[in-house]
């Protein structure tokens, strides 16, 4: 059975993360899944471990090293097993029963990727390390929460043509993890006509599936166009395709999807 994953790191957003969680869960009547992952990055507090010392001094200086290393995985892991327990506990208080927790050691990006055949989302804060290669490198959606929780009854959705903009579309058609919801498609471009053209073809993806559709051209930056719109029609969150493979071209001119992620005041449902 495919599950709704959380990833937990006890940032102040783990509340609106896990009630993000329950809302999907509940929706698809899938299990939830809490995630903490320990990651073993231990720098020494000590800062000179060469020079001309002694034979015994070295092994000593080793032996300090590796006690330091074990505590502070210690450390971790008892942080870790907390944070799991007291957002069980509020999700028990919520009265949601379909709840595990898992701990993990390595990378979240490694545990996403093992656990990726049987999840149906990812749900993770904005606020974390290598978000940005988590969602570039991972072909699972994820839900990257930015705020409060807001239950989701409206979804703007970026679409351009691209490949990514289609696969968005096509698991919103295909395998929903929305059913039901609105979807408001905007596209971004001087050229009015060929603007309208894109949502034609992004509405007609859409058609005999049951979901309602409303779509609009928009003219500016792209990024500032597409946040107004959203931040003016009070739309729950942002689904859309994220990075293309040309990082030379994102390296200089910016990537979209990075600036989605600076400046987007609501959840991004991204998919790669």
């Amino acid at each position: 059975m495919e599950k709704v994953l959380v990833c937990l790191d006890g940032c102040e957003l783990s509340k609106a993360v896990c009630d993000y969680g329950m809302f999907i869960a509940k929706k698809l009547d899938l299990p939830l899944v809490l995630l903490n992952v320990v990651k073993h990055s231990h720098l020494t507090k000590k800062i000179d471990l060469s020079g001309n010392i002694g034979l015994g001094s070295r092994e000593r200086l080793l032996d300090e090293l590796s006690n330091e290393e074990m505590n502070e995985s210690k450390e971790l892991i008892a942080k870790g097993k907390t944070i799991l327990k007291e957002m069980q506990a509020y999700i028990e208080s919520q009265n949601f029963p379909n709840c595990t927790t898992l701990q993990r050691h390595g990378t979240l990006y490694e545990t996403l990727d093992a656990l990726s055949y049987e999840l149906k989302i990812a749900i993770v804060s904005i606020n974390g390390e290598d978000r940005e290669e988590l969602i570039r490198t991972l072909n699972i959606p994820i839900l990257l929460v930015n705020s409060e929780f807001k239950p989701i009854e409206s979804i703007l959705m970026a679409y351009d043509g691209s490949e990514y903009a289609i696969k968005a579309i096509n698991i919103a058609k295909q395998n929903p993890i929305f059913p039901n919801v609105k979807r408001y498609i905007v596209n971004v471009e001087k050229d009015f006509n060929f603007s309208n053209k894109l949502l034609d073809e992004a509405k007609s993806l859409f058609v005999n599936v049951g979901i309602e559709v409303e779509t609009e051209s928009l003219s500016g930056e792209r990024v500032d166009a597409i946040l107004k719109y959203q931040e003016k029609n009070n739309l729950d969150i942002i689904a859309m395709g994220a990075y293309s493979h040309n990082r030379f071209k994102s390296a200089i001119f910016g990537s979209f999807t990075t600036k989605m992620l600076l400046n987007a005041k609501k959840p991004l449902l991204l998919f790669r």
